[in-house]
């Protein structure tokens, strides 16, 4: 129903912005799913460090289950989703080529930030004729405290270069290369940033483009912090495979 509605949009339409709860574009979660139930299940967990505002004590409930998991699960990277994913990537992908219009994704609740895209993986293909260039904009939450460094750090660890089936690759970009105050992020991890954030969108009608920056909160307090980037219009090209 939800692609019926999309190609009957009007043939002025030039970028639609598909919101999905969870980033489509984000660090594979079989790594964090695998690390997590090691680490729970193992007699690791019986160390001390574990115990007491440690990694386990940050990502267990009062049980001592993982409660991260069945949250992780519900993630479009989780290995169940996989499949499902693809399609609907591939589906998004054709409508761009016959339609000519820029996809953007937009997603939050992972309580970070980030920037990610598919793109094209044979040659050198600008964006602006790339139908398969899909940016992910990744901003969560204004609200909710970040997750525990733990999960960020092993996100960042799996935030890799893959494809999404022979044609597609995809990434999270090196967004972050200086946090807020100008350090280096935590864990060097320069693709996630677990900080309270928000995003903005502005479009520049003149290029077709639009510009987004996501404004993290600052860790004096005192204002936000903003990283851009631009979203180019689709300049579409048909002899593309």
């Amino acid at each position: 129903m939800i692609f019926d509605r999309l190609y009957s949009l009007p043939v002025s339409t030039k970028h639609l912005f598909v919101i999905t709860g969870v980033p489509i574009v984000y660090p594979r979660l079989t790594y964090v799913e695998g690390a997590l139930s090691f680490l729970v299940s193992s007699k690791l967990k019986n160390l001390s460090i574990f115990q007491k505002d440690g990694a386990l004590a940050s990502i267990c409930n009062q049980f001592g289950e993982p409660e991260l998991l069945d949250d992780l699960n519900d993630h479009w990277t989780a290995e169940i989703h996989m499949e499902e994913r693809r399609k609907l990537i591939e589906r998004l992908q054709e409508f761009a080529r016959t339609r000519g219009i820029r996809v953007t994704l937009v997603a939050g609740d992972v309580h970070c930030c980030g920037i990610g895209r598919f793109a094209t993986e044979q040659g050198k293909i600008k964006p602006e004729n790339d139908y398969r260039y899909m940016t992910q904009i990744v901003s969560s939450a204004i609200m909710n405290i970040p997750p525990p460094n733990a999960v960020i750090r092993m996100c960042h660890y799996s935030a890799k270069k893959y494809m999404l089936n022979e044609f597609t690759n995809e990434k999270m970009f090196e967004t972050f290369t200086k946090d807020v105050n100008d350090k280096n992020p935590p864990n060097n991890n320069k693709r996630l940033l677990a900080r309270r954030n928000f995003a903005s969108f502005a479009e520049d009608s003149g290029l077709g483009a639009f510009h987004v920056s996501i404004h993290v909160q600052k860790d004096t307090n005192d204002g936000t912090k903003s990283y851009s980037c631009t979203i180019p219009p689709l300049l579409i090209s048909n002899s593309l495979v």
